[in-house]
């Protein structure tokens, strides 16, 4: 595994996150220590050098600071390193990342027919995944009978999550949904856009009644 490469990817990801959402809900989004614990992981790892994974985070710092986001970093505290950080240099791709990111692009939609997810006593029929190079979007539909019922297993603030075989973390985005006559269509977004290594996503959801995990294609 390359990871300086997978850093540094993860890093324009995750600055580019929140795309379409207010500049104080885009800010909000975006967690430096995450990408701290990620570097010092790849390090422990073998996959990257400490020497590599310092001088990439004194670049975001740098280029936190050119776009004033640095602000909304805190500290952390005594979890902080002892070795004095290289001065880094901004970055050019990261700052277009925050301040004009790329429109997604549509790769390919993979048809899910036949796959479902359950959770507790019910059970959704997925339907399709959408590629984007930025984002994963997840369409799936269930049925119901009472509203008590959907309110309880997929509501819009249940927790989702979701990893690849190539070791791409994703972190859920937004959803929507409608629904008519007794069915309801559920349409959820996971960020980032996978790498063109990646063949297999595995989605994990946890409601009140309980825990699902699900594997789907991405080709």
């Amino acid at each position: 595994m390359d990871g300086r490469r997978y850093l540094e990817k993860l890093i324009s990801d995750r600055l580019g996150a929140g795309r379409g959402q207010p500049e104080a809900g885009r800010r909000a989004a975006f967690d430096r220590s995450e990408l701290r614990g990620v570097a010092i992981g790849l390090v422990a790892a073998g996959a990257l050098t400490q020497e590599d994974a310092e001088a990439i985070l004194a670049d975001l710092d740098a280029t936190l600071r050119r776009s004033g986001l640095l602000q909304v970093v805190h500290a952390e505290g005594s979890s902080r390193t002892q070795v004095a950080m290289p001065v880094g240099t901004e970055r050019p791709e990261w700052r277009q990342a925050i301040e004009n990111p790329p429109a997604p692009v549509l790769r390919h939609v993979v048809s899910l027919a036949g796959r479902t997810l359950a959770i507790g006593d019910l059970t959704a029929q997925l339907v399709s995944l959408e590629v984007w190079s930025t984002l994963v979007v997840l369409t799936f539909a269930h049925g119901y009978r009472d509203h008590r019922l959907l309110r309880d297993r997929f509501r819009p603030d249940i927790r989702w999550r979701g990893w690849d075989d190539a070791g791409t973390q994703y972190r859920a985005g937004g959803g929507s949904g409608s629904g008519s006559n007794g069915l309801l269509v559920d349409r959820r977004q996971f960020e980032p856009g996978p790498p063109a290594q990646a063949r297999v996503l595995t989605l994990a959801v946890e409601a009140p009644a309980g825990r699902a995990t699900v594997e789907v294609p991405l080709r």
